[in-house]
């Protein structure tokens, strides 16, 4: 099924909250579609835009779809337009808030569905997060955008909400570069601890949040970045390497 784009209006906002809440508490019922056409409850968005409902391997798909699909509207009519990215959410539903092994939806947090402006709360919308991070970074935003799209990593969460590590390119591929692994699609085992240990990520944004007072991080690219990290870090230098040397060798082979 396409769809045209719209936005959800405050009634319809209204009534999407009332869904999720119902969920919550443990009724269980079709997500309202209706309320994606209902000229009561949504609005057209000024230029002609068709969604397909296709499939999406991880939120990194997701994201790449979005910024491709958003590209001709206006910077004004996207990233803060509550109506559209709770739109967005409903219509892709069965990805947001899946059917679970029970045979049940269980929603989180509504700022994971209805986006909230809050800046603590604003990146962890389940769409316009992979969006922003697509945007940003790309395909290097891999690390933050692996898994599924109705999960959040801890990659995404940690990096995310120091707005200073999020938005600067060269610390995002560093740490792409150092914890994600291109054969599973996934982080490399042990780096994505909430304990500081030497060489995982929260030693990283440590080390890194030092290195940006006295180095202009803005203007290095990731294996500057990389370059400039302590001895810890010299196990996950050796693997990102050798992972290179093993990518090269396989799309050599594949010429």
């Amino acid at each position: 099924m396409n769809s045209q784009l719209r936005i959800l209006n405050d009634k319809g906002i209204a009534l999407y909250r009332d869904y999720l809440d119902e969920l919550r508490s443990g009724a269980q019922r079709k997500p309202p579609q209706e309320l994606l056409v209902d000229p009561w409850c949504s609005a057209r968005v000024p230029l002609e835009i068709s969604l397909e409902a296709r499939t999406f391997q991880n939120k990194l798909a997701i994201g790449k779809y979005l910024n491709d699909l958003l590209r001709l509207l206006p910077h004004s009519q996207i990233e803060q337009q509550v109506g559209l990215w709770s739109w967005l959410t409903l219509f892709y539903f069965d990805y947001t808030c899946p059917v679970n092994k029970y045979g049940r939806r269980a929603p989180g947090p509504h700022y994971r569905y209805i986006l909230d402006l809050d800046f603590r709360r604003f990146n962890r919308h389940l769409l316009l997060g992979p969006y922003y991070a697509y945007k940003l970074h790309g395909d290097n935003a891999a690390l933050l955008l692996y898994g599924p799209i109705h999960q959040t990593n801890h990659f995404f969460i940690e990096l995310t909400s120091r707005q200073a590590l999020f938005t600067n390119r060269g610390v995002i591929d560093a740490a792409t570069i150092l914890y994600y692994d291109p054969k599973t699609g996934r982080a490399k085992r042990g780096t994505g601890t909430t304990e500081r240990k030497p060489g995982a990520l929260m030693r990283f944004i440590d080390v890194v949040q030092q290195l940006d007072l006295t180095h202009d991080l803005f203007s290095m690219k990731g294996n500057d970045v990389v370059a400039l990290l302590p001895e810890e870090f010299t196990p996950w230098r050796e693997k990102a390497k050798e992972q290179r040397s093993f990518l090269r060798k396989l799309f050599k082979k594949a010429e």
